[in-house]
């Protein structure tokens, strides 16, 4: 199988454009971190990247870890004819883009095909659609967390001005908490007016809901078949910051997540979403897509009770949560702890000096083709690099004031 990083691929659907072009900061995403779904593909998968600058490290990773696929040029797809390509979010740039590549080498792949029924079931109006269908199968979902849907400016006032509770607005193509909007509970103020109208005119409605008090994120993840079938692959358990985007993501055993979890809920509702969760993603994505789909949900506090929240939103592509999920599962000491931390740094050559710095400080330790303990850069560090894809592991579990593990507020891309 090819693999292929194309992040922010949301906004890719919503232009629907097969000639689109990924702003600035997302281009140079895909290009630093090409190299991230080797971590989890399978042992003869293929990984295509543009920069192969630093062929030594990605050499040093393939010898650590045998399993590791590897990276190729676009020039070496030649010697790849008829292999499937796996892209980590459908949109018609790239499913365009491989088909120039199979005219310009004159090779066939096995690419997949668009379908404009990808184009609503990437939004979150699709979500809200699942989530409404397994509030009706489960009496103890709360319906006061379905969102609603607006198209106007003054309904999204009017439904501010109604409310005794904290409402959070949401562009309805959007993920990893980015277009996410607080709104105040004593009336919007002109920021927010500004900022709802820019939604508005790129992508027709705001989604509204009311906000939680939040304890644990977390995420269900599940593979499609094209077929019809889901299977679920395992939970992610993740940390967002105040505004509500990712930060990072715990690498534990599964049965430690699920610990977590039913810590708080009972292990009958989280076996119960599940299930219908799979059902549910079965009947109306797994017919048309071939790929991952992870839904990111949350455990909150109401009132002195603790309730979850099934269905926050659905990521039609792979992510970081089965990313790690599969990085721990194959790469990792089953007895080691961790996190995988995506960052970004504005400054050129702060994310090199801190490669360095942390590759001095916790050197990394192999054991039998699976990392031990110590930090280790995912993908390829330059001196003009910018984002940074990386782990800390430890063969204790780790500690929340780790110097090192501080993310000093950084962010990352869209993905």
């Amino acid at each position: 199988m090819i693999l292929y990083f194309n992040p922010g691929h949301e906004t890719a659907v919503l232009n629907g454009s097969p000639y689109y072009t990924a702003p600035a900061n997302v281009a140079a995403m895909q290009r630093e971190l090409a190299f991230l779904p080797a971590w989890y593909g399978s042992n003869g998968d293929i990984v295509l990247c543009e920069d192969m600058r630093q062929r030594d490290y990605l050499n040093f990773l393939c010898k650590q870890f045998p399993d590791l696929p590897r990276a190729i040029d676009k020039e070496e797809l030649v010697n790849h004819e008829d292999m499937e390509v796996s892209v980590w979010g459908m949109s018609p740039q790239t499913i365009h883009y491989f088909e120039e590549l199979a005219e310009k080498y004159d090779i066939r792949l096995n690419s997949p095909m668009w379908d404009n029924e990808y184009l609503y079931l990437n939004s979150r109006q699709a979500a809200r659609d699942c989530l409404s269908v397994l509030c009706k199968r489960m009496s103890d979902i709360p319906t006061d967390l379905m969102p609603q849907f607006y198209t106007s400016l003054d309904d999204i006032e009017s439904a501010v001005n109604a409310s005794c509770s904290q409402l959070l607005a949401k562009a309805p193509y959007s993920s990893s908490g980015r277009g996410l909007l607080w709104l105040p509970v004593s009336g919007l103020t002109r920021t927010e007016r500004q900022v709802l109208h820019g939604i508005l005119k790129k992508q027709g409605s705001v989604s509204v809901e009311k906000a939680v008090n939040k304890k644990v994120d977390f995420a269900m993840e599940f593979l499609c078949d094209g077929k019809g079938k889901v299977e679920f692959a395992g939970y992610s358990l993740f940390d967002t910051n105040a505004k509500g985007s990712y930060t990072f993501n715990y690498i534990l055993r599964q049965e430690e997540i699920e610990a977590k979890l039913t810590g708080d809920i009972s292990s009958s509702l989280l076996y119960s979403v599940r299930k219908e969760m799979s059902s549910i993603l079965a009947e109306l994505y797994a017919s048309k897509y071939k790929g991952c789909i992870g839904v990111d949900m949350m455990i909150y506090e109401d009132g002195n009770e603790y309730k979850l929240h099934p269905c926050v939103e659905i990521n039609m592509r792979y992510n970081m949560g089965y990313l790690s999920l599969k990085l721990r599962e194959n790469y990792i000491i089953d007895s080691s702890r961790g996190r995988f931390y995506l960052d970004f740094y504005a400054k050129e050559g702060e994310v090199y000096r801190r490669h360095l710095e942390a590759e001095k400080r916790f050197p990394p330790v192999f054991r039998d083709g699976r990392i031990e303990e110590g930090y280790l850069s995912l993908c390829p560090i330059l001196e003009d690099s910018r984002y940074w894809a990386y782990v800390l592991i430890e063969k204790l579990p780790y500690s929340t004031s780790s110097e090192f593990c501080a993310n000093d507020g950084c962010s990352y891309g869209d993905v």
